[in-house]
């Protein structure tokens, strides 16, 4: 368990940090974890870099958002000390807040200062082999199993569980599926040949003219009756894990990056692909070659048509077409359109 105080004393004893305290709880509540600024609990270290967007998930929480954050403490920018310095309306429920001139960096400091290599550790490592048939156990003589299976799993040749990974009942790795550490993986889920879950996201951020690769230190959360098409890439999140709920299917070849979180039912053909801190409500649904970028929301049921697009986020229910991606109706009628204005042209 951290506390505040041996967080700012780290702080303080790091010459290259500049830090301000602009809030102390006077009650010693422990820091236990780490977690993305609108999931952080009291026991929670979270940051924030000062943004403010009007709609959540468009590169920075809501003014409405930010009152209800509850970490226990968090990085904030130096610019923001005036704002927040004896303000009980900015982050009422937050305990200790410290600022410093880079938050982002600050916190990757921290987590590789007090966490380092602990992320990769699980209370359950080994095979459990209650439920598996007569045949004997189901893990390929060529795998390699350091983290955690539950029975009834099959895992193929040239699979590879590492130490802190957990595979729930049920499950099929088919051949050459890595598992990193801190992948959590619900029951009856499919993975089929070269699929990758866990691995670092494709993250930096500069810090003094200089770009630094983020530690992607949360991995992942899937839920159950899953199944991940061949060749298939779920990356890592930061502070809190990208997430994937029950009954998703993504085709071969899908990519999903750092810190998406993914509904129940969602649907994703061959070569789609989600930008970082995307969010697909539940029974979305993405046509094959369909792209969307980072930090926007599709929203419950919605439909991205084949090589398509989203750079802005889509509202429930609605089908888009294109790039940028529109909705389908608009984007058919400008493509009739265009066809006429090109034979007018021609002749």
């Amino acid at each position: 368990m951290l506390s505040a105080a041996a967080i700012i004393d780290y702080l303080r004893n790091d010459e290259s940090l500049e830090c301000k305290v602009v809030r102390e709880s006077p009650c010693e509540i422990p820091l236990a974890g780490y977690a993305s600024l609108l999931q952080a609990t009291e026991n929670d270290v979270s940051f924030w870099v000062g943004h403010v967007e009007s709609i959540i998930h468009a590169n920075g929480p809501s003014n409405e958002s930010l009152q209800n954050v509850r970490a226990g403490f968090l990085f904030v920018p130096l610019e923001t000390v005036a704002e927040l310095s004896g303000s009980s309306e900015i982050f009422p429920f937050v305990k200790s807040i410290v600022a410093v001139k880079e938050p982002y960096h600050a916190m990757v400091l921290f987590l590789e200062h007090f966490f380092g290599d602990r992320f990769h550790e699980n209370m359950q490592s080994g095979v459990n082999a209650s439920g598996f048939d007569e045949n004997g156990l189901r893990i390929h003589p060529s795998a390699v199993v350091e983290g955690f299976v539950d029975e009834g799993c099959f895992v193929g040749p040239g699979c590879v569980v590492m130490r802190g990974a957990s595979v729930g009942r049920g499950c099929r790795l088919e051949s050459n599926v890595t598992i990193y550490p801190n992948v959590i993986v619900g029951e009856g889920c499919i993975f089929q040949a070269g699929v990758v879950v866990g691995s670092r996201g494709f993250g930096f951020y500069e810090h003094e003219g200089e770009r630094r690769m983020v530690p992607h230190f949360a991995g992942v959360r899937i839920g159950n009756r899953c199944s991940f098409g061949a060749n298939t890439v779920v990356a890592a999140g930061f502070i809190s894990p990208t997430t994937i709920g029950d009954s998703c299917h993504l085709d071969s070849m899908v990519q999903i990056a750092h810190n998406c979180v993914l509904g129940n039912n969602i649907y994703m053909a061959s070569q789609t692909a989600l930008g970082g801190t995307t969010v697909l409500e539940d029974g979305v649904q993405f046509a094959g070659g369909a792209k969307a970028a980072g930090h926007l929301t599709v929203g419950k049921n919605a439909i991205v048509t084949a090589k398509a697009g989203v750079t802005k986020s889509v509202p429930a229910g609605k089908t888009v077409a294109g790039f940028p991606a529109i909705d389908i109706d608009i984007w058919r009628r400008q493509m009739v359109e265009l066809r006429v204005m090109a034979k007018k042209n021609l002749k």
